[in-house]
């Protein structure tokens, strides 16, 4: 992915170079999420997270409302909450029912042996 880079003090976020990193981060994250919705979010909000702390701090909240608005961003604190209910209603960390996660999150190593 590039980072994009910005020299002069509260410069202006170059959009067109932001939506292609999301674009990426996207695309990057959609081999490993195993077709789950939360687990694509997961992935590609934490890569946006890593891509908007290079940017400069005044550039940060456009950058994260465009991967928002465009691209689903989550931030920490929605990812966490996620996660919250996920645990609550039997669900595993992918946002797949227990019993069915191809990860096998559900499994207890006594049923391998």
């Amino acid at each position: 992915m590039s980072t994009i880079a910005c020299h002069a003090p509260h410069s202006t976020l170059d959009e067109p170079a932001w939506r292609a990193d999301c674009k990426t981060a996207a695309e990057n994250a959609q081999p490993g999420c195993g077709l789950s919705w939360d687990h694509w979010v997961t992935l590609f909000s934490s890569e946006i997270d890593t891509q908007a702390s290079r940017l400069p701090p005044d550039q940060r909240t456009q950058a994260l409302e465009i991967a928002a608005r465009e691209w689903d961003y989550a931030t920490p604190a929605e990812r966490q909450e996620t996660q919250d209910w996920n645990a609550e209603h039997g669900y595993c960390s992918h946002g797949i029912e227990f019993g069915y996660c191809p990860a096998g999150c559900d499994r207890d190593d006594d049923d391998w042996d």
